[in-house]
Parts: C-alpha cells; sequence; structure tokens
C-alpha cells in the first residue's frame, strides 16, 4: 500500500470518529461511563507524543484511530450502540484495518476500555472544552460538522 494512501485512509477515518464523538459528546442524555470514554478518548488525541506521536509520518494518527475503535467497540457490545455514531459493521472494518496495519506500530498495541475510563475521569468535567480543543488540533481535516 502507498503509504501516503495509508496516511489519507487513516486520517479520513479518524475524522470521521471525531465529528461523531464530538456530536455524540453534546447529547444531553449521555451517562456517565459513556461520558468517561468520549472524555477519555478526546483526552488520548491532545497528547501529540502518545503511543505513536502524531508527527510519525503516514501512521502517527493509527493509535488514535485505535482508541475510537476500541470505545467504539464497547458502545456496540453493551447492547446499546448509538445510531450515527457507532456502526458496527465500521467498527468492524476499522478493526480489521488497524489489525492488518498493527505491524507497522511499535510493538504489542492495545487499549482497553478501562484504561480508556480512567483517563476520561480526569477530564469528564472539562468534556465540552476537550472537544473543541480536539476540533482546533484536527482543524486541517476540515469541517467537523458533517460525516461524510
Amino acid at each position: 500500500m502507498n503509504p501516503s494512501n495509508l496516511k489519507e485512509q487513516i486520517e479520513s477515518k479518524l475524522k470521521l470518529y471525531i465529528t461523531r464523538f464530538i456530536r455524540y459528546s453534546g447529547f444531553s442524555h449521555l451517562g456517565t461511563e459513556r461520558k468517561e470514554i468520549v472524555a477519555g478518548t478526546f483526552a488520548y488525541l491532545k497528547e501529540d507524543h502518545d503511543m505513536i506521536p502524531d508527527d510519525v509520518p503516514n501512521i502517527g494518527y493509527l493509535d488514535d484511530l485505535m482508541v475510537f475503535v476500541e470505545a467504539s467497540k464497547h458502545f456496540i457490545s453493551t447492547g446499546a450502540p448509538v445510531a450515527g455514531v457507532c456502526n458496527p459493521e465500521e467498527v468492524l472494518e476499522d478493526l480489521q484495518f488497524i489489525e492488518k496495519h498493527a505491524g507497522l506500530m511499535f510493538g504489542d498495541q492495545h487499549f482497553s476500555i478501562d484504561i480508556i475510563r480512567k483517563l476520561g475521569r480526569k477530564y469528564i468535567s472539562e468534556l465540552p472544552a476537550l472537544a473543541e480543543e480536539i476540533k482546533l488540533k484536527y482543524k486541517y481535516f476540515g469541517d467537523f460538522e458533517d460525516d461524510k
């Protein structure tokens, strides 16, 4: 696979998750557990030097995508997937995409929902601000109002 094409695929998938999770973060009926997961996902994205630093050519956002897929898998597995946020077929496709490219990452990478929630607990009260920070950090992806 062409490295720039891989980068474009990762960024396209990531933009879709960011858009959907930003929208989801504003739902008034969002329970505490899900707020923790969304906040933890955004808090992870905020870091430039996470598991794979964002500036690593072509794969810098692959670990960020992994966090969204893990969160979405959890939402689906709890029996309450959210229409317009995590589609089971898309999540499975994205999980397969990540597994296919896992060899490009450094070592064995895995995120547990517990780690994401733990991180989110620290930031749950800052969820609206986190969503805005993510919009700013990834503004070059384009508009986050449309998930097409």
